[in-house]
């Protein structure tokens, strides 16, 4: 019984250590694919103060 109670823990931690390791990179992929599309629009401003 000691022995299922461990390995349920180890299972536990290792899928919760998954869960965190996928929402950080997800949280990073978000942030890029974000930081790029301000990018762009600051471009797009900058283009169009100087057409006026």
């Amino acid at each position: 019984m000691k022995t299922v109670l461990i390995v349920a823990g180890i299972i536990v931690f290792l899928v919760y250590g998954f869960v965190l390791y996928c929402c950080i990179r997800v949280g990073k992929e978000s942030d890029e694919q974000y930081n790029k599309l301000r990018e762009g629009k600051e471009q797009e401003n900058d283009r169009s103060r100087v057409c006026k």
